[in-house]
């Protein structure tokens, strides 16, 4: 876990610092392509080889120096509380002078009439539950998140018939900020009312939604809510979910923008001012490709 937290922080830095350096210079496409890595680091939890100087080795000592002190400082949860004359035995003392090992429990007496049993943690295991509980509340709001979208999409959609269009589409005319993309095995696109404006404009935005759907970014959007879901307490994680979803929308309109002609550059720019949304909505956790501001 540590090492993944150290190699991935490294990566997410790097990353950050390459994509305002090199922003004129990299593709779009090239930029967005980069965020995998990090996706890859933070899901798959392998060791990395080592070697004589990385990010690990330098980072050791500092690590050595928070383990040792965590592993000294144990923590006494309180688990029980009972009358005293059950266990009469029950030392007047704090429970830190008990001498008992990790997982163990003492029982000692609190008042005159109530002893309270404790129970001895160290302050990694204490960290562990914390960060474990807090995975299962983000994944039950990721869940919920996405399936709340999705109950109101199926209530609200409308069919829509496009020619050549090999996604479903559906009309959605109250409740959605932009259209969007949404939907993990069965992928559908949702237009709003301004995306039918003018034929030009919805041409623009089926090509827009369908350059998401051959780049997979509803999966991949899907995969950063789980990555916020698991390092839900790392700010760097959140930091690079918003810049990833960033430059999710500007691969999608590069990709875009080399299948349309020379002469819709324009009106394809225009098109995005008139339908992205003046404040940023939704949840980072939603799996939809939703269009962001910026």
């Amino acid at each position: 876990m540590t090492e993944i937290l150290i190699t991935s922080s490294a990566l997410i830095l790097a990353l950050l610092a390459l994509r305002k350096l090199f922003r004129n210079t990299l593709s779009r496409r090239m930029q967005y392509a980069l965020w995998g890595l990090v996706l890859l680091r933070l899901l798959v939890p392998v060791s990395l080889p080592a070697v004589d100087f990385s990010v690990l080795t330098a980072a050791k000592p500092v690590e050595q120096t928070v383990t040792r002190r965590i592993t000294a400082r144990p923590v006494y949860v309180p688990v029980a509380r009972a009358p005293l004359a059950e266990h009469p035995a029950a030392p007047d003392r704090a429970p830190e002078h008990a001498e008992i090992s990790e997982g163990e429990s003492v029982w000692v007496a609190e008042t005159d009439q109530t002893a309270v049993q404790y129970r001895r943690l160290s302050v990694r295991t204490v960290l562990a539950g914390i960060w474990t509980a807090g995975i299962g509340v983000s994944a039950v709001f990721l869940l919920t998140v996405n399936v709340r979208c999705w109950l109101r999409l199926c209530r609200v959609r409308r069919p829509w018939t496009v020619e050549g269009c090999p996604l479903p589409v559906y009309l959605v005319e109250t409740g959605l900020s932009s259209p969007c993309l949404f939907g993990l095995f069965r992928p559908a696109v949702y237009l709003t009312p301004a995306a039918l404006v003018s034929p030009q404009r919805t041409r623009h935005v089926l090509a827009h939604e369908m350059t998401h759907a051959r780049h997979l970014d509803h999966l991949w959007t899907l995969l950063r809510g789980v990555c916020l879901a698991v390092y839900w307490f790392d700010p760097l994680v959140w930091i690079a979910s918003a810049a990833a979803r960033t430059d999710c929308e500007l691969a999608c309109d590069e990709g875009t923008l080399a299948r349309l002609d020379e002469g819709e550059r324009i009106p394809y720019g225009q098109t995005l001012l008139s339908l992205i949304p003046v404040r940023r909505t939704g949840s980072p956790m939603l799996a939809a490709t939703t269009m962001a501001a910026g």
